[in-house]
This record gives structure tokens, C-alpha cells and sequence, in this order.
């Protein structure tokens, strides 16, 4: 084996300066990239330093600012890891694409939210210890809950999952018969009984929750009768709960649920978009692992085997008036801080002190 002489000089390997652009765009595409950061910038919605420098996509890098700038009006998050994303579109609604070598102009701003990893979280326990300390305090506390995060921050609760498991395995019905007995149409006792264990029925469900974390009890308006039968809905005073509960811990979740149920939330950015809504932020289960987490694999492994939607809100900016992203900002503020509440109302049920 023969080897080079020691006093061979040793070649470098080319590289590129320091001034050389590792990307080239096209000149439409990248002044309709700096009109864009223009635009958020006059908006007062991005500050020019809060832009990252090591993101060589104005576009990621304007998203990366405005889900930062977000993030610091929801406050410090347990639970919940909102992520904000924008994407920019035409004047037709599509997504900008080079033709004819130029960039099509970009026209909106298409904003949207969703949860970027939902988890599951057990609030069975405090939600009965809420009952015990005051009558029907849980059953508020998880009404409030309900009722102010399905136009914010969705959360996937037992009534949900209830009611998910009529239309996924039941044939939409309320029990499991009537799809056993399409399973089973020769009637072989055994076979139904097997079928029967493999599935999610009635009985697992009721065994798993309350029957008032189930429902959406009807809370009688002024002058309205209950219906025969109906179970009484008596809404605790949170007001009452939260000077007069002793231990601490209940006594923040009084605090917060009462804070929460007195935003104005609407349903002003729901989502257009077909198909099965998935868009959740979190499971709430009764018990660590229970049934509720299994009727959301399922819902999701359906749900991913066609349309679906994951967002759970959107709203398209015109590029054309700096004040509109501002004005969305204005109305989205009540909604920062009820994810801020909501987030902490599941620390707080979920026995995280």
C-alpha cells in the first residue's frame, strides 16, 4: 500500500460564502413575502424584532411570531398546547402558485387554531368530591365547562363520548342491541354474547359515569315547566360556592368556573369544513384510562378514514386591510382568556394542585 507524501497539500472542500442565498426565490414571490410581513407588521399584530432571524420562510416565520404573541395573551398553559397557524391564499380561496413564472398575489390570511396534542385528563374524582362539599357544585362546575369550551376550546366529555357511541357502534341507536342484532341475524346465542364482549355497550358506559355527567340536564327557563320524567336540573350558586367552600383547592375550581361562566362566547369562528369533527383539546375521562378514551381512538380511526376537520376555529384575514387582522385580535380576547380558564379548571380537576 503506497501513501501520499506528508508535504501533499490537503485540498479544502468548496463551500458558499456567507453572502450567498442558499434558496432563490422568484422577485413575485418574494416581494409578495415582504408585503405580507408588511401587512402583519401595520397591523401592530408582529413586531419587526420579534420575527426570527433563523427562519429563512417569511411565512413560518410570521406564524412563528403570531402564535408567540398569542401564547403570551393565554398566559402559562398546564393542559392545553394551542397552536395557531396562518397560511395565505388568492383571490379564489386557493393556495398561491407560480404561473406563467410569476407568483400569484397573495389575497387573505387564512388563520386557524387547534390543539397540537390532546391528552387525556381524569376529573371523576374532584368532580364528585365538588358534589359532596356542596349539592350539585360538580355537575355545574362540569355544565360551565361544557357549555363556554365547545366554541372555543372543544373538549371531548362523557356526554360527548356517549353520544359518539351511539352513531359508531350502535347503529344510532341507544344501546347496543339493535347492532347485534344485525351482527347476529341467525340468532346464535353464543355468538351474541361474544360479540357483545368485544364492544362498547350500554352497560359500560353507565357504569363508567353518573348519570348527571351523561347529560346535558335541562335547566327550566321562567315559566317553563320540567317535563314528566325529565331529571331536575338545580345549578348550584357558584358565587355562594366560592365564599363559603373550606378547602382551598374546590374552592379555586368554584373560582375559576364562575370567571368562565361569565365570558360572551359565540360560535363567530367556527369552521367551514365537512366531515367528522375531531377538533378536540382533551379528553376528559371519569377514571384514568376508562371507557371514554377508547370511544376516542375509535372516533378518531373512523373520522381518518375520510374527511375530517381538526380545527377548532378559522378566520380569513383580507390582505388589503391591515385593521381586519387587529379587529379579530379585539374579538378573539374574551377567548384567550377563557382557554386560560379552561386550561386550568382541568389542572384543577384533574387533582393537579
Amino acid at each position: 500500500m503506497r501513501f501520499a507524501p506528508a508535504c501533499m497539500p490537503v485540498l479544502a472542500l468548496p463551500s458558499l460564502g456567507a453572502g450567498v442565498l442558499l434558496t432563490v426565490a422568484s422577485s413575485s414571490q418574494s416581494g409578495a413575502n415582504a408585503a405580507l410581513c408588511r401587512f402583519l407588521v401595520e397591523a401592530g399584530v408582529v413586531r419587526e424584532h420579534d420575527l426570527p432571524d433563523n427562519e429563512a420562510d417569511p411565512l413560518k416565520a410570521c406564524q412563528r411570531a403570531i402564535d408567540a404573541w398569542i401564547k403570551r395573551q393565554v398566559g402559562p398553559l398546564h393542559c392545553l398546547e394551542p397552536r395557531f397557524a396562518v397560511s395565505v391564499l388568492d383571490e379564489h380561496g386557493n393556495y398561491p402558485a407560480m404561473r406563467d413564472g410569476r407568483q400569484t398575489p397573495y389575497a387573505q390570511l387564512d388563520v386557524y387554531w387547534c390543539e397540537y396534542r390532546e391528552a387525556e385528563w381524569a376529573v371523576g374524582q374532584r368532580l364528585e368530591a365538588l358534589n359532596a362539599a356542596m349539592p350539585n357544585l360538580g355537575s355545574t362546575v362540569l355544565q360551565v365547562l361544557r357549555e363556554q369550551s365547545r366554541y372555543v376550546y372543544p373538549l371531548f366529555t362523557p356526554d360527548i363520548a356517549d353520544d359518539v357511541a351511539s352513531y359508531v357502534y350502535w347503529q344510532g341507536e341507544m344501546d347496543e342491541e339493535a347492532a347485534l342484532d344485525m351482527m347476529c341475524e341467525d340468532g346464535d346465542a353464543a355468538d351474541r354474547e361474544g360479540m357483545r364482549e368485544e364492544m362498547v355497550t350500554r352497560r359500560m358506559l353507565d357504569e363508567a359515569y353518573p348519570e348527571w355527567a351523561r347529560r346535558w340536564l335541562h335547566r327550566p327557563g321562567k315559566g317553563e315547566r320540567r317535563r314528566k320524567g325529565a331529571p331536575a336540573w338545580r345549578p348550584c350558586s357558584l358565587r355562594q360556592a366560592v365564599k363559603t367552600l373550606a378547602d382551598r383547592h374546590l374552592r379555586q375550581i368554584a373560582v375559576d368556573a364562575l370567571a368562565l361562566s361569565q365570558l360572551t362566547l359565540t360560535d363567530d369562528f367556527k369552521p367551514d369544513i365537512e366531515g367528522e369533527y375531531i377538533g378536540f383539546g382533551a379528553v376528559l375521562s371519569w377514571g384514568e384510562g376508562d371507557v371514554t378514551t377508547r370511544i376516542y381512538d375509535d372516533l378518531l380511526q373512523m373520522a381518518h378514514q375520510a374527511e375530517f376537520c381538526d380545527r377548532m376555529g378559522e378566520v380569513m384575514i383580507p390582505l388589503n386591510d391591515p385593521g381586519a387582522l387587529g379587529v379579530w385580535f379585539h374579538h378573539m380576547g374574551q377567548r384567550f382568556e377563557a382557554i386560560g380558564l379552561i386550561d386550568r379548571l382541568i389542572h384543577g380537576l384533574s387533582a393537579g394542585d
